[in-house]
């Protein structure tokens, strides 16, 4: 079973004024990723029995497993999607071996996937042509499931841009360009998805109601902990209308999406099965849902080997969120002696076509307020991604800005990437196969 990238290994290619302090930040990094392993977490919540498959929730509070639920079954067929995908497919593998008879994965990436199933790599973060494949595949393996039968969806972030199929009215153009609109705005993961789902025929439960079989599904969170959020909700039952999902209409003309785009996505939802008619569509209290881990998990492991390590450390109580600079400015405000982690997903209003990302932004915000101090910041993309860049994030100190002026010009242009990259304070992991969005350290811990 393979492991994420080590962190660690990356100081001696960093410009870190307190190696052992910045080593110690990325050893906490590492300490994350690896208890949100996609692989072990997936292995840990399927056991073969005899008559079927037990699923067992993870227990946070105790140390003693769940004995779980179990579902009597005839075989399995597997959709893993996201950018964890091939991790939880290896590990369903390891779990029931010859119980799957059949399987897709969709990632975002190449790579080695177990010998049942069929990998097809989306785009991303843009849907395009292998998205659409992927999407379309998915469609015919759930309508395969057979009652008797289990649809083991193991979803994970990412899986919005991975897996697209234009629902009734929709079509992919139309989809790029609102993937693109949103993108580029402050807009919120359920509003992004609200709209996404209109001209979609897999998001929002519409993959499940495809499938005779009982669906379960486990989900590796890059937000909060409501599955029907992560990958937009493929086999998850659609939510009832409340503040948190509002109308269409009012979604539409919030995020200024341009008339004719607009018109088109009214059509396609028109045209497609309301939410209240994907709920109806199947029986979902036989089917199970549930998250084996997200930023918060990670985050608790950060901790905890802070803690070890002697540091006075805590973890944010609240996932992380809204504009990436301010975020930063904001996490920097803890007492002195102290490291606190947080996680989440923060977002960036990028004008221009500088380089970076919000986690490259939030470390170079950073990077000025601590300037001449002994202090340290990191951020980090738990998948190694942040932004259009082979940076996951940066690791800064009080040295990395000798030069404020410039930092500030790089900040307003949204160009963070060259001003880290000579500093050398990028974080250049590759791919980790985990994704639970972003990891902060702030460390005012001294050395």
């Amino acid at each position: 079973m393979s492991s994420p990238p080590s962190l660690a290994d990356l100081i001696d290619e960093l410009a870190v004024a307190d190696r052992e302090a910045g080593g110690r930040l990325l050893a906490a990094a590492d300490a994350a990723l690896a208890a949100v392993e996609p692989a072990r977490l997936t292995e840990r919540s399927l056991i073969r029995e005899a008559n079927g498959v037990r699923v067992r929730e993870p227990s946070r509070e105790s140390a003693t497993e769940q004995k779980g639920r179990l579902f009597e079954t005839s075989g399995v067929a597997v959709l893993a999607v996201g950018k964890s995908a091939r991790g939880m497919a290896r590990g369903a593998d390891l779990a029931l071996g010859g119980l799957i008879s059949r399987g897709l994965v969709a990632s975002d990436a190449p790579g080695p996937v177990p010998d049942w199933a069929e990998l097809m790599v989306g785009d991303h973060p843009i849907p395009g042509p292998g998205s659409r494949a992927a999407g379309q595949a998915a469609l015919e393996l759930a309508e395969s499931v057979n009652e008797g039968e289990i649809l083991l969806a193991l979803i994970s972030g990412g899986g919005s841009a991975l897996l697209e199929a234009p629902g009734a009215g929709g079509t992919l153009r139309d989809i790029r360009s609102l993937n693109r609109r949103l993108l580029s705005s402050r807009a919120p993961i359920a509003a992004i998805n609200r709209l996404r789902t209109a001209l979609s025929d897999v998001k929002g439960g519409r993959l499940a109601a495809r499938c005779r079989g009982r669906a379960v599904t486990l989900v590796i969170s890059d937000v909060e902990s409501d599955p029907a959020v992560v990958a937009s909700g493929p086999t998850i039952r659609p939510p009832q209308p409340d503040r948190s999902h509002p109308p269409l209409d009012i979604l539409l003309e919030e995020y200024r999406i341009d008339r004719p785009l607009a018109d088109r996505i009214r059509g396609a939802a028109a045209g497609g099965p309301s939410a209240a008619a994907i709920r109806e569509a199947r029986n979902w209290e036989e089917d199970m849902e549930t998250v084996l881990a997200n930023g918060r998990d990670a985050g608790r492991a950060a901790v905890a080997y802070l803690t070890g390590a002697g540091v006075e450390a805590s973890l944010s109580a609240d996932c992380w969120t809204g504009d990436a600079m301010q975020a930063a400015e904001k996490a920097l405000a803890i007492p002195e002696g102290t490291a606190r982690v947080f996680w989440g997903e923060t977002t960036l209003a990028v004008t221009g076509p500088g380089r970076g990302g919000r986690n490259q932004h939030a470390a170079l915000t950073a990077a000025l307020r601590l300037a001449s101090s002994p202090h340290r910041f990191l951020a980090l993309g738990t998948d190694g991604i942040d932004g259009p860049t082979d940076a996951a994030g940066a690791l800064v100190d009080g040295e990395t800005v000798a030069d404020p002026a410039a930092a500030r010009r790089h900040l307003a242009e949204f160009n963070a990437y060259p001003f880290l990259e000579r500093a050398g304070a990028l974080l250049k992991t590759g791919r980790t196969g985990c994704n639970v969005a972003d990891l902060w350290i702030a460390d005012k811990s001294g050395g």
